[in-house]
């Protein structure tokens, strides 16, 4: 898989004890993901991560009346 871009957060602690990172990149279509790996994954296990990932469900925020009902349309509040 090639992309454009990616990063990597700072170690985040959780409440219950463990530490885990938020990585975040954009393919070479532009489509943005993200997934959260352990804190201490090294970049070997990060990029077999990215590498193995696989797009779910996705979810639009919109205003937009002309967007299609057979998509997911999330309120603003």
């Amino acid at each position: 898989m090639k992309i454009r871009g990616c990063r990597v957060s700072a170690p985040l602690m959780q409440p219950w004890g463990e530490c885990c990172r938020i990585v975040e990149w954009i393919n070479r279509n532009g489509e943005y993901s993200c997934i959260a790996v352990r804190g201490a994954a090294t970049v070997a296990e990060i990029r077999e991560r990215v590498r193995m990932h696989r797009n779910g469900r996705r979810h639009t925020l919109t205003d937009d009346p002309t967007t299609p009902a057979s998509r997911v349309r999330l309120r603003r509040g």
